[in-house]
């Protein structure tokens, strides 16, 4: 979105203008907006032949860096034309960080460090480099963990190739909310989202709730993420300028959906927001 805000990106105009050489079959169709909210039809990392461990090649068995998965696993044969029915999947974040390389001339996790982690301060914020052995990183965790197999970080790049500390996350959600990092204006058509898209937003699930003691249905911007055992829930509370950080490292964690009204994030959501 500070692409976007600085004209150099635009939403509606298909990958295939920033990235003449991309040969996937719709590259010419699918534009920035599609990536963003999961509407590409590109190929399913996900569903990629599993390996001898049960774990999607994509990820182990065939992995590769992510500059190299966009230009080819998920360049391969189209699941659907775009704008395609949606469907969470990987790839779309993998190509738009190869996207954004190829807008500003600096490698994702650099854009990373020099927009976010650097002026905000995250110090022990960062992402996971490619072709390092994943017992160097982190270790599945929790219930079943001594089942999952080792994976390296390093392959998911901008879809999940993130770490750092709650308290990092902390700076950047309070950055993000006192329009330190885009415009109220950019912020709020970042946060549009429709039931027919899954109430999927801008790489976000955006969602009225009726929180508890809440006079009035609350918006709610989550990001919720479970990779090798380590789960976290982000919750953005637009009209109160909060954020709630759930982190569990034991599974299952239960945390449930706000939207039902009820489970352990309701319960929290409602005692920070409306008491």
């Amino acid at each position: 979105m500070q692409e976007v805000a600085a004209g150099r990106l635009d939403l509606d105009t298909p990958v295939a203008r920033y990235w003449p050489e991309w040969k996937a079959p719709f590259a010419g169709k699918i534009r920035i907006r599609d990536l963003m909210l999961h509407n590409s039809g590109l190929p399913q990392p996900d569903k990629s032949p599993a390996d001898a461990d049960g774990v999607p090649g994509f990820y182990r068995a065939s992995a590769v860096s992510p500059a190299d998965a966009a230009a080819d696993f998920c360049a391969g044969p189209a699941r659907a034309a775009p704008p395609a029915k949606y469907e969470y999947n990987n790839c779309d974040a993998i190509v738009l960080g190869e996207v954004l390389a190829r807008v500003t001339g600096r490698p994702f996790d650099a854009l990373v460090s020099d927009r976010f982690s650097g002026p905000l301060g995250m110090k022990r914020f960062g992402m996971f480099r490619f072709g390092r052995p994943p017992h160097e990183y982190v270790h599945p965790t929790g219930e079943f963990s001594d089942k999952d197999a080792l994976i390296n970080f390093g392959v998911y790049g901008a879809s999940a190739g993130a770490y750092g500390t709650i308290g990092d996350l902390w700076r950047f959600d309070h950055a993000l909310l006192s329009g330190k990092l885009i415009s109220a204006a950019a912020r709020e058509q970042m946060w549009q989202s429709r039931r027919e898209n899954g109430f999927y937003g801008f790489l976000q699930w955006i969602f009225p709730a009726k929180l508890s003691g809440c006079a009035r249905e609350m918006r709610i911007v989550e990001r919720q993420g479970l990779v090798g055992g380590i789960e976290l829930r982000n919750y953005l509370l637009p009209a109160t300028g909060q954020a709630v950080i759930l982190f569990s490292r034991h599974r299952p964690s239960n945390f449930g959906d706000p939207w039902e009204g009820k489970g352990f994030a309701f319960d929290v959501l409602s005692a920070v927001v409306c008491k």
